[in-house]
């Protein structure tokens, strides 16, 4: 009876590891394609009337800065278990390093955004500046509880999770590109 629960946990690991992989190239996937997006933008970019040139290079800059935080995070966590031979181990390491490096890049953009606008984004546009900033608290919050052995389901799950709130955030970024206004209110970045 032993033999056939170890068979069924086995195999049941093996599923959920192949989910997590799966859900992983799904992001990559995307965030290359909102990355990808960005090219296309700077070819074919159409001028709006009252649309401040450095806005719109610095929205196409911080969706390509989430898209590419996305994409080598979706690879990270499989390096690591690789390397080290524990997956647990590569999921917390994985979410603390994301979690550090996504901080510094959404610090980074805030930084920016002050400079291009003379104040902050989130008196510029606040609907849209408190969306995108509560997107990373929470993300980062994931990541850094789950690095620190805090996961939700697992670690595994938790990492996706907290990998799924870079992408949203260049998602959102993506939208107001293309609709070249603010779907979530305001005129600045």
């Amino acid at each position: 009876m032993s033999k056939g629960c170890s068979l069924n946990d086995s195999w049941a690991a093996r599923r959920s590891e192949l989910e997590h992989q799966d859900l992983l190239q799904t992001f990559a996937e995307v965030a290359v394609a909102f990355a990808g997006f960005s090219a296309l933008v700077s070819v074919f970019d159409r001028r709006v009337e009252n649309d401040d040139p450095r806005i719109r290079h610095y929205r196409v800059r911080v969706m390509v800065e989430y898209s590419l935080c996305v994409v080598v995070f979706s690879f990270v966590p499989y390096l690591l278990n690789a390397t080290l031979g524990s997956e647990e181990l590569g999921w917390r390491i994985s979410s603390g390093a994301l979690a550090i490096v996504w901080s510094v890049v959404g610090l980074s953009s805030g930084r920016r955004a002050r400079q291009i606008l003379g104040r902050s984004a989130l008196s510029a546009a606040p609907a849209f500046a408190t969306i995108s900033t509560a997107l990373g608290y929470v993300g980062a919050t994931i990541l850094l509880l789950n690095a620190l052995g805090f996961s939700l389901r697992s670690s595994g799950a938790s990492y996706i999770l907290g990998l799924f709130f870079p992408l949203l955030q260049s998602a959102l970024y993506f939208l107001r590109i293309v609709v070249h206004g603010d779907p979530l209110g305001g005129r600045a970045a």
